[in-house]
Order: structure tokens, then sequence, then C-alpha cells
């Protein structure tokens, strides 16, 4: 036999040998799935067997327990109740048919459904609380704990509950839950500015009012925890001083004393009354308690008292008009010169003297009226007197009593004014010329002040007239309710009749009135009713103060709270837009709000979300209105990002009317970078019913809706950028899919030709032993040598498309035994020394891959050794999330030019029929499998080191 035939069978031999261990590889594996199997099913024998037992046991000791237990099928029919349940539902199953809909309350059903729904699924629910109805119908609390039976095949036949009676329990939840809620609500909405500290300066509670007045923008709730130990230093800037505020916080907190009405000054001229007040268990420090009050209308109210009385001190000290201010006690505080020189006393002997000891009577007064001034009524009073003074000089005194009031409204003392008509009696101008006195002090008053008789004006003052813009003349055809508006006039109206019913003759009311141009004031108003001595209403006196200003801050103020409430957390344009016109349309009185949105691609502006009648039942916008850019007073806004306040839209042939025509409008660009983004827009059915002061507050409001609508907007184009990626993975993936399977087919079809050629090669030579000379062997040997290599080719090409496919063979492998495993099997020449320099580690994988992975490298390292002592050395550095492995020799090394081509496909710097090209391709694909990175660092003649590591 010659070496040719030799060479055939020594071939045909080994991949004989090759495919019987692969046909014995195969009958193990079968075996040993066999042998699970049978296991397997007799663990499932024994499980079964030990359920049935365990379910018997568990249902007696249900039946048993202390609680009420019910049994029932998965149609809700109840098959068993101990006595429990019998005696807490009062049914009889044994006589009676029922169903667990029977005992679900009725307005619980849709919430015993879902959660019916949840034990189907999950096969048990605890602590489910609901109510149910006994048989007698009372109602009452339960919590249940149930799950569901299940027969041998695992589907469910039944479900089991134990059911105990809350309904004592969920009564004092609900009590405790009103009072913490009543109890909060009010701490809440104190007028009084609340903080609660404990000893470690953590906020415990804290109210609306203290956001406020420290401009907060949060819920009083998402404080609570939060520190304070910088917080004075955090709102320092708040206030005038505030070098002095930190260090008054540093003191109070050091000496832990309680000080009260320690008064600061803002930055911006508001006055706060600050109290802190130390909070003690014992002797124990627990925290304390601040606690703060804008008191700057009470103080620049008193002022103003005090440069009113500054003003006119001069005045009464020399007017012929005797005046005395007295206590309640009715003891002198204050007189001026003319009382003491009718009375014949020195102003010093008559301060602290009772008044009813300055005269003697000559005469008798009216008593009623001496009665009640000596009582104190809250009532103004007069009446005339003869007396006889400290010279004992007769004189007749007209007498006027009025009571004085405080800052609360409370009676500190009297006002009498006396006049000495002596000589007036004789002389009725010089009657009129002490009333025209009492006019002039009236007249400068800087309230203003209305006479009316029925509800007609009677007289003002100066006050009043600049107040409302209308002269005395102009005010005088006019009744009180031409300058008031109809809404307000039921709550006024209860006033007015417990006046007519002689109940009150004074009361203090919020309410609006008219000015001259159309505008409209917030007023407190306080009417005095004077009646004649039969308690008929002669006329009425009202005291009227402009408090628009304090009203439009406090406005406002609440405006912003509530806006940043109602839009935090939020994301969706929609949502932010509804709320943005729902806070704003309530601060500007006004039916009529909506939000645009402005489309810079389409130059067009669209309603997104609208308060008033473009509403329908659905909460949709009815004939939503799109406009471009530049039309209409809104498209205008849009275009030049300026705001817009319209008085009067009939004399502007912008205005798109809508659903009808209404004539104030108030337009507001929504700003970001520079351009409009939103608009926000508001109508009104009146003319000059907005003002600039409306037009700053919805400039600052958008600049607070910018930033959400920014953001909201950034938000669905990242969700549309999202969308699309998703849609480009899912084709990818579809693609990836395609070209794996593509890949399978044409190997396998490429292989079965390629072993066909192989096949009818090795018989040609054999058949042609003696008639082939030694090229054409050659050549046939060489074609052989090609197909060994087409095939090592194709199956590389095969294993690198489906490195990356999914598999479920993860698990632990130890790289040391790999690579020892490794060294077996590879051919490694003498000369070629392979060292482990650290101990590898054991990482998470399939081992396959990773044995690819190392013997390609190892491989390699051996090919491109051309040295008499080879060396190869394999090290890892265990780094936080990644292990770094290296693989160097001392072979042939790289040059440079070619260390970005060594991983591309079918790239080989020394081809061999035994490399196909694909090797390192495969090993930097199997590295980024598993999130890795792989470089090499080479010096031609010295050698070769790849690095490459894993993720943890």
């Amino acid at each position: 036999m010659n070496q040719n035939k030799i060479d055939i069978l020594q071939r045909d031999l080994k991949k004989e040998k090759i495919a019987r261990k692969a046909a014995e590889k195969v009958v193990e594996n079968k075996s040993n799935d066999l042998f699970l199997l049978e296991e397997l099913k007799k663990r499932n024998l024994e499980l079964e067997n030990l359920l049935e037992q365990k379910s018997s046991q568990l249902e007696g000791v249900f039946e048993n327990i202390n609680d009420a237990y019910i049994l029932m099928d998965m149609s809700g029919n109840i098959l068993k109740m101990n006595d429990i349940a019998i005696a807490f539902f009062g049914y009889n199953i044994e006589k009676e048919k029922l169903n667990v809909c029977d005992l679900i309350y009725h307005e619980d059903l849709e919430y015993g459904s879902k959660s019916f729904v949840t034990l189907k699924e999950e096969g048990l629910f605890t602590n489910y609380r609901t109510r149910v109805l006994t048989k007698d119908k009372q109602v009452k609390w339960v919590q249940i704990n149930g799950n569901l039976i299940v027969d041998k095949e695992n589907k469910p036949t039944g479900a089991q509950g134990i059911i105990r009676d809350i309904t004592s329990e969920k009564r004092a939840e609900d009590l405790l839950n009103e009072s913490e809620n009543r109890l909060s609500s009010l701490i809440k909405n104190l007028d009084s500015a609340v903080l609660l500290e404990d000893e470690n300066r953590k906020i415990i509670l804290t109210n609306n009012k203290f956001c406020e007045l420290f401009n907060i923008p949060i819920s009083p709730d998402l404080l609570k925890g939060e520190d304070c130990a910088t917080a004075a230093n955090d709102s320092k800037i708040l206030f005038k001083q505030p070098k002095e505020f930190i260090s008054g916080v540093t003191s109070l907190l050091e000496k832990k004393q309680q000080v009260l009405g320690d008064e600061l000054i803002m930055a911006d001229g508001e006055i706060l009354e600050r109290d802190f007040i130390p909070i003690l268990n014992g002797s124990v420090y627990k925290g304390h308690l601040w606690t703060y009050k804008n008191i700057t209308l009470r103080e620049k109210y008193r002022e103003s008292l005090e440069a009113e009385k500054e003003n006119y001190s001069n005045i009464i000290a020399n007017m012929n008009l005797g005046i005395v201010e007295l206590n309640t006690n009715d003891e002198i505080l204050l007189v001026n010169q003319s009382f003491a020189q009718m009375c014949g006393y020195s102003q010093k002997e008559l301060l602290g003297k009772k008044a009813k000891d300055v005269f003697e009577l000559l005469n008798e007064a009216d008593p009623t009226k001496i009665e009640m001034d000596k009582l104190g009524k809250r009532e103004s009073n007069s009446y005339e007197l003869k007396i006889k003074n400290k010279s004992g000089a007769i004189r007749n005194l007209l007498v006027s009593r009025t009571p004085n009031f405080n800052i609360n409204g409370e009676v500190i003392g009297y006002v009498r004014i006396y006049l000495d008509v002596t000589e007036a009696r004789e002389n009725a101008n010089l009657i009129q010329e002490k009333k025209e006195e009492l006019d002039i002090i009236v007249h400068n008053s800087s309230i203003g002040i209305a006479l009316t008789r029925h509800g007609r004006i009677i007289k003002t003052n100066a006050a009043l007239q600049n107040m409302l813009g209308f002269s005395e003349e102009e005010l005088n055809t006019f009744a009180i309710k031409d300058l008031s508006f109809a809404e307000d006039s039921p709550s006024f109206k209860k006033y007015i009749n417990q006046i007519t019913l002689d109940k009150i003759n004074n009361f203090t009311f919020t309410k609006r009135y008219k000015k001259k141009d159309g505008t409209i004031i917030w007023t407190k108003t306080d009417v005095n009713v004077v009646r004649d001595k039969d308690r008929n209403i002669k006329h009425q006196v009202t005291f009227i103060e402009d408090i628009t200003s304090h009203r439009e801050k406090t406005l406002i103020i609440d405006l912003i709270n509530n806006l940043t409430k109602s839009i935090l957390g939020k994301t969706d344009i929609i949502e932010i837009a509804w709320e943005i016109v729902n806070n704003i349309a309530a601060y500007l009185d006004t039916d009529d709000c909506v939000i645009y949105l402005v489309d810079h691609e389409k130059e067009t502006t669209e309603q997104i979300a609208v308060y008033g009648a473009k509403l329908n039942n659905d909460s949709q916008i009815i004939n939503k209105l799109y406009l471009p850019k530049g039309k209409g007073i809104v498209g205008s806004v849009a275009k030049s990002g300026k705001s817009q306040l319209i008085n009067d839209t009939s004399k502007d042939d912008r205005y798109v009317i809508d659903e009808e025509r209404r004539f104030s409008e108030i337009t507001v660009p929504i700003m970001s970078n520079g351009i409009a983004i939103g608009i926000i827009d508001s109508e009104h059915k009146d003319k000059n019913h907005y003002t600039q002061e409306h037009i700053k507050t919805l400039e600052s409001i958008a600049g607070l809706a910018a930033i959400k609508l920014r953001t909201a907007i950034s938000i669905r184009e990242h969700k549309k950028v999202e969308i699309r990626n998703e849609q480009l993975l899912k084709k990818l993936e579809e693609s990836n899919n395609e070209l794996n399977e593509y890949a399978h087919v044409v190997s396998h079809d490429l292989k079965s030709p390629l072993r066909s050629i192989d096949a009818l090669v090795s018989w040609i030579k054999t058949d042609n032993a003696d008639l082939l000379n030694g090229n054409t062997l050659q050549n046939f040997n060489l074609i052989e040598d090609t197909l060994e290599k087409m095939e090592l080719l194709i199956s590389d090409i095969l294993y690198y498309s489906s490195i990356d496919a999914i598999t479920s063979k993860k698990s632990n492998v130890n790289l040391n035994s790999v690579v020892e495993d490794l060294q077996k099997i590879l051919f490694i020449p003498k000369n070629i020394s392979v060292q482990i320099l650290n101990k590898l580690p054991v990482v998470r994988g399939e081992k396959t891959k990773f044995q690819q992975l190392f013997q390609n490298l190892i491989s390699n390292a051996i090919k491109f050794n051309d040295k008499d002592k080879g060396l190869i050395q394999i090290d890892v550095l265990e780094n936080k999330s990644f292990y770094q492995f290296s693989v160097k020799d001392n072979g042939i090394g790289i040059e440079s030019r070619y260390l970005d081509k060594v991983f591309k496909f079918f790239h080989s710097l020394k081809p061999s029929k035994e490399s196909s090209g694909i090797g390192l391709s495969i090993v930097k694909k199997i590295v980024e499998l598993y999130q890795g990175k792989i470089w090499i660092e080479s010096e031609p003649k010295i050698g070769t080191t790849f690095y490459f590591t894993l993720k943890k």
C-alpha cells in the first residue's frame, strides 16, 4: 500500500473517531436527560402527597381559629363557614344558599371584584379591608387574609379567608384622622406664620403663611424633616439688617428663653412681629416654636394716626371747642386749653380727674342721653348741659361724645367735645361757624367719608372724591348702590337688615366700588348709623379705606403659591396649561382665559387649554382656534414677544371674535431664550378691566410657566426620539436574526458540496493511484488542503455570526480551569511555556465562549513565536467594576501600522492553512458581548500583549 492510500485511510480514521466521540456524547447527554426525568417524576409524586397532607392539616387549623373563616368555590359560592363566621354574618349555609357578593357592601363591590382578580393572579392577598353587610343589614368593617386552593394539577378550585372585625378600630381611626386633619388645616391656614422645630432644629410643622412670608415656593408638608441649621443665613437677605437678624436668631437659640413681640423690618419694608417660645418637657429641652405676624398695616395705621394727631394738635389746642379724652373708667387722659378755660381748672389739675366731678350740674338734661354716656355705649351721643364751673360762672355747654377705638375695633375710651353755647344761643352764626370747623376736620381726613340718608349720598369728603375720581357734585347725584357691584349686595344686605331691625348700629365690610374711569377699588368699609331719640335712622356715616394694593399683593402671592403647588411635578404640556388657566382666571376675576402653544415651524398658535364657555361636558375645547403668527392680538404677541393690554377691543381692528366680543383683553407671551413658546390670553366683558399690575403679574407667571413648558416640550420630544429608537432597534434585531439565519443556511449549503468535492478527490486518487504522477498528486493534496481551509473558514464565519445569540447557558465559569484544559488539548511545542501569573477569577457567562476567547489568543501567541525559548504569560488585574486580562508573548511582534487592522474580518498578518483570518475578530466580538474592551501593545521582534476587560 503506497503512502497516498495510507494518508487517505488515516484521514478517514481521524474523521470516524471524531464522529464516534460526538455520537457517544449525544448518547451520554440523552441518558442523563432520561435519568433526570425519572427523578423529577418521583419528586413530583412525593410533593403531591405532601401537598394533600398539608392541605388537610391547614383546613383543620382554619376551621378552629378564633376569627371568622369562610371557604368558597371559584364562583364565589360559600361552601363552609366556621361558628364565628356564622355568628358574625348571621347566615346558615346549610339552610340557605349564600354567595360572597351577598356579604360585600354594595359600594365596595367593584373594589372586591378587583381584589378577587388579584387573588386569582397572585394566589393570595393580605390585609384587604372592606365593608360587609350582615344578614340583619348591619354595615361592618373587616380585614381579610385569603389564599387560593388548588388541585393536584395546580388549578384553582376555590378560596378561603380569615375575617377579622375591625369596625371599632376603623371608627376610632376615622375620628383620629378627622381631628388631625382639622388641626392641620387650622394651623396651615392661620394668619400667623408658624414654624415648629425639634431640639436638633429639624422642622416638625409649618404652615402656608410661613412659606408665603419667606418666599418658599413649596407646600408646608414638603418641609417636614428639613434641617433649619442654616435657615437664618439663607433668609437674611429678606431683612433690612441681615447681620442683626442672624445674631438675634443665634442669641435666642443660645438663651432658650421666651421672647414675645420682637419686631423685624424686612427688606421690602414689611414689618413682622416675632415670638420665640422654647418647649420643655420638665427640664428637658424638646425644641421651640417661632411665630411671625405681619403687622405692617397696623404699624402704618398707628404711624398715620400719630401723624394725624400731630397735624391737628395745634388746631385742637387753639380751638374754641373743649376737647376731653377719657378712658373707660371716666378718667381724663387729655384736655385742651379751651376745656381748661371752660371749667376753670388748669390742664395739670384735670389729668386723672373723673369727668363727672369737673362741673356742677344746674339743669335737668335729657336723662336717657346722660345715662348712655355714663354706661359707655358704643354709639355716638350728644346733649346740652347747664353748669357752674370752678370760678362760679354759669355756662351753657353743648356736649358731643364718641367712642375711641383701637386698631382691632375695641373701645378703649371716649372723646367728648364741649361747645360753650352761652353766647351762641343768641348768635346762630357762631353755631354755624363751629359746625364748619367740624366739617374741616372731616374734610381733611385721610380716610374717605360719606354721609348718606336712605342710601342716597348727601355729603362726601375730599379723600373719598379723590379715591373714586368723582367731584362732590357728581357724587351727590348717586346712591351707594350706583357705585357698588350687584354681586356684593346679598352679603351687604344682611347687615343693612340688622341695622333696620335696630340690632346693630355699625359694621365693617370688605367691598368693591366703581371708579369714574371704569376701574374698581377694594375697600374696607365701616358703616355707622346715627339715630334720633325715637331710634329711627337719621343718616349713616360711612368710612371707606382703600385696600386695593394690599389685596392685590395678597392675591399675587396666593396665585404664585397655588400655581407653583399645582404644576409641581407635572411634565405634560396640556396638564400644565390647564393648571395655569384655572389659577389665572380666578386671579383676573374673569370667565375667559386661554393658553396658546406656538408652533414656529408651522408659524401658528394653537389653543391647548381654556377656562370658560368653550369647554363641553367632557372638558374638550369647542371649535379649537388656530391663529397664524402675526394675526390677531394673540398672533401679534407671538410674533413680537411683547405683552399687550387692550382697554377697548372695539377700537382695535386686530381683535378676533372667538365666541362673543369682550371689550378688555390682556395678552402676555411665555418666553424661552428670547422666543415666544406660548401665549397667556384673557378677555373680560367690561372695558378697562385689566391694569398694568395685571401685566406685571402675568409676566411673572409666564416666567414660571416657561420653565415648566420648556421642560415638558423637551420631555415630549425626548419621548418621540425614544419611540423612533425603539422602532430602529426592533428593525435591527429583526435584521440580525435574519442575518444569523442566513449564515446558518449558507454555511450548511456550502459545507455539503465541499464534503462532496473532498470525497470525489479522494475517490479519484484511490481509483487512479497508478496513473497519477507526483505533480498531479501534489495538486490533489493542495485541493484537499484548500477544502479543509474552506470548511474551517465557513465554521468560523458561522461561529462569529452566532456569538451574540441569546443563550440560557450562563453559569459561573472558573477561568483557571478553562486555561488549564486548553493547555491539555492544544499543541504547544516543547520550546514554548505558558505561565499564569495570578489566579484567574470566576466569571459569569457561557463557558464555550470563554474557551474560544483564550484558545484563539493562546494559539495566536504559539503560532507567531519564533524564539528558541518561547514564553506566553497570562495575567489579571481586578478593578472595582471589571477584570483586566492580558496575554503576553515574546514572539515576532506586530508593526504599528498593522495594529488597527488585526481585528478586522478575514485579516491575517501571516496566512496559513490553519488560519481563517477570523480568529481575532471572534475574540473582539466575545469581549464586546461581555461589555468589555480589547487592545494591543506590540513591538516587532520583541513580542505582543493583548489586553482585554470583562465586566463583573
